[in-house]
């Protein structure tokens, strides 16, 4: 590694892991003041908020990855560019793209290591700081229909059978707006099942508007539909089964929740819609760490008066503007307005376009 390289790989390091733990620090502060007076009040073990934060420490890791990574190139550039290293570096035959290059390589190894975050430990420690906040952290809330009720629930269960709920109530024991897959020993799909509700006796689920009829493995009807008012359908799951099983795509990784798209391939696209942009996304979302150097780079380099403070400040500005693109393209995507591709990758296209562009103008 030369010498160039090794100064710019230190300057940015140190940078970026003080920003790291400085936003880690901060975020956790945060949140423990949004509710220190129920902590106060209701006697929440400490042992439990620390569980919590321990838990949901590499949620706030990956949040703010982009924006130290932001800030670490605003910071190291501007000062570099303060003190006219960079005009030296240039003067001693080096170019502006490789003077960047460590800082490039650096944003991809970042963003590998986000996806593997992302993809390998969140989906574990999610589950864990979501179940420790519902049932320690928030219990004495249990009279708030909006804590109470859990949305998108799935499961796998007994007898080849998926089982989605669009929302479980945790005091009523009420499963709605429901689908139900049912596979042969192949996995081939051989019945779909809907329902409006279903609600827990004490020892099985009434089913309430219920639609029962056989299809085919790409779930084209094979026979007519069987109407019921109320059913009873022997499912072996009990409410604890459901209970546990909000689905949320950070609880998954990219595998699993393609897994599970694949098998309600057929099933409706406004189940499968959103899920598939938030799998897009998976893949999308770490490469903001990268794209977002090659976009602050040539703003941190502005050499006029007071460059280095308009420079910070339009690279903010930037990085607000692509969290502001990234925003409304998922919600298009999920709203059907865009394709699931198109809404999870094209604030990280729009972006490199522009970075391209500005490097390109400042070499």
């Amino acid at each position: 590694m030369k010498i160039i390289d090794r100064y710019m790989t230190k300057g940015f390091l140190s940078s970026f892991l003080w920003c790291l733990f400085v936003f880690v620090i901060m975020a956790v502060i945060i949140d423990i003041f949004s509710f220190i007076d129920d902590i106060v009040k209701y006697k929440i073990p400490l042992q439990s908020v620390i569980a919590f934060y321990f838990y949901y420490i590499p949620t706030i890791f990956v949040q703010i990855m982009p924006m130290a990574t932001l800030l670490s190139t605003i910071y190291m550039l501007s000062n570099l560019n303060k003190n006219n290293e960079i005009i030296a570096m240039k003067s001693s035959g080096v170019s502006l793209k490789r003077i960047l290059t460590p800082l490039l390589v650096l944003g991809f190894l970042i963003s590998i290591f986000t996806f593997m975050i992302n993809d390998r430990v969140i989906p574990l420690t999610s589950k864990v700081s979501q179940m420790i906040r519902r049932e320690e952290l928030e219990k004495y809330k249990a009279g708030n229909k909006q804590l109470r009720v859990i949305e998108n629930v799935a499961v796998y269960g007994t007898g080849n059978r998926i089982v989605f709920a669009r929302t479980y109530d945790t005091v009523e024991k009420r499963l709605g707006d429901i689908i139900i897959h049912e596979h042969d020993i192949g996995e081939n799909l051989v019945l779909k099942i809907t329902a409006n509700s279903a609600i827990w006796t004490g020892h099985d689920w009434k089913f309430i508007k219920v639609i029962m009829y056989k299809v085919d493995n790409s779930g084209k009807m094979l026979s007519a539909p069987i109407f019921y008012n109320e059913k009873i359908i022997p499912l072996k799951e009990r409410p604890r089964d459901f209970a546990n099983k909000e689905l949320k795509a950070d609880f998954m990784s990219y595998g699993e929740l393609r897994n599970y798209i694949d098998n309600f391939r057929g099933s409706g696209i406004k189940i499968t819609r959103g899920l598939l942009v938030d799998l897009n996304y998976k893949l999308a979302f770490p490469f903001i760490s990268l794209i977002i150097i090659m976009v602050a780079a040539p703003f941190a380099l502005l050499t006029m008066r007071g460059g280095v403070m308009i420079g910070m400040g339009m690279s903010i500005v930037i990085g607000l503007l692509y969290y502001a693109v990234i925003a409304i393209s998922l919600a298009l995507g999920k709203a059907g307005v865009l394709p699931p591709a198109v809404a999870a990758w094209s604030g990280n296209v729009i972006f490199t376009g522009v970075g391209i562009y500005l490097l390109n103008k400042r070499s």
